[in-house]
């Protein structure tokens, strides 16, 4: 049984290189519609619909031409990878194939040592009558893998990361702002391949080209610190977010409640103002009627002591009263007001009255 080799590399979205045991090519379109040019001048056009089976395929540039059609469902042979038996010559396109396959293997050099080992495996255990053609392939394959081998091991590595210190510019930022991180990388030339941030509500970070660049999500204050490579924590930085609208309107709603507070506390200074005015007017009030009942007590007991030094004089003097049995004073004469409804008027002096005070109409 022969050994047979295809493989399909894609090399740009829609172009795909193609690899055969004797050919290249390379294959433009998409499933469905796909154009591909061989190494040995081979054109092949295919148009198909994916899944029914039914599909266009048109050859050109061999020795013979050939159009097919199918509607069965069984799938037509891949036109990517042409027979063996075309034997067309080589055109430009195998040394454009060429000088790409260089290009990359220039690239992949330090990689090459991984298939190399398998290729020259084969080779060495590949059935071949040409003993010389043989021994060149394995020659050549042997030196690939040997100098890509060399080139891995003395490819400088980055050195693993030992320690991370982070730091910002400042610590109050407005949740619109997407502020850098400062890192600090020790050693200096150590490689970040992944950089998280510390579970918190407020925050994220983003890792490209080598900046940091938090994102906020909320208003708050948290202590956040960085993890690199998965193990690798950063010192602690605290900050605090705000929202500018909010915090604009919640410095107006204060301003607004301290407004009212004030206006609040200037009602009440004044109705406690007017309330101690009204009970020292009340105060004052009362003790005028005190200090006047107590001018009237003093008037009426100096009258009453009057009266009653007057009645000791007219006592002593033997001055002649009048009053009626049901009165409780005396009077100085029998015309008095008091007595003009009494039919029955006494007289003599004040001890015979028997009255102990006089009265206030006549005296």
């Amino acid at each position: 049984m022969a050994l047979r080799f295809r493989k399909s590399f894609k090399i740009a979205p829609g172009v795909k290189l193609n690899l055969n045991k004797k050919s290249t090519s390379i294959t433009f379109g998409t499933r469905g519609a796909h154009y591909t040019i061989n190494s040995k001048g081979k054109r092949t056009k295919s148009i198909g619909i994916p899944g029914t089976g039914i599909s266009y395929v048109e050859t050109s540039g061999s020795k013979t031409s050939s159009t097919s059609h199918s509607t069965s469902n069984t799938p037509q042979a891949d036109s990517n990878f042409p027979d063996n038996d075309d034997k067309k010559n080589k055109g430009c396109l195998v040394y454009l194939l060429y000088f790409i396959l260089i290009l990359a293997a220039i690239i992949l050099s330090p990689i090459l040592w991984l298939p190399g080992i398998f290729i020259t495996i084969f080779f060495a255990i590949r059935k071949n009558p040409d003993k010389k053609k043989k021994r060149k392939h394995i020659l050549i394959s042997g030196c690939i893998t040997l100098v890509s081998l060399i080139l891995c091991i003395n490819l400088p590595s980055t050195p693993d990361l030992e320690k991370l210190h982070i730091s910002l510019d400042k610590k109050d930022f407005a949740i619109t702002e997407k502020p850098s991180i400062t890192l600090d990388l020790s050693p200096k030339d150590a490689n970040i391949s992944s950089l998280d941030i510390s579970d918190n509500d407020i925050a994220s970070v983003k890792y490209k080209n080598g900046k940091a660049i938090l994102t906020f999500k909320n208003e708050g204050s948290a202590d956040i610190y960085l993890i690199a490579n998965d193990s690798i924590k950063s010192n602690k930085e605290k900050i605090t977010v705000t929202d500018p609208d909010k915090e604009a309107k919640r410095k107006q709603a204060e301003q607004e409640a301290r407004q009212k507070a004030e206006e609040e506390a200037r009602i009440q200074a004044e109705q406690e103002a007017k309330q101690k005015a009204e009970e020292e007017a009340r105060i004052q009030a009362e003790q005028e009627a005190k200090q006047k009942a107590e001018e009237e007590a003093r008037i009426q007991a100096e009258q009453e002591t009057q009266n009653q030094t007057s009645s000791q004089q007219q006592v002593q003097t033997g001055e002649t009263v009048y009053w009626v049995a049901s009165g409780d004073v005396y009077h100085s004469t029998p015309n008095c007001p008091s007595l003009s409804r009494s039919k029955n008027i006494y007289s003599g002096s004040i001890s015979e009255s028997g009255k102990s005070r006089p009265c206030k109409v006549c005296h």
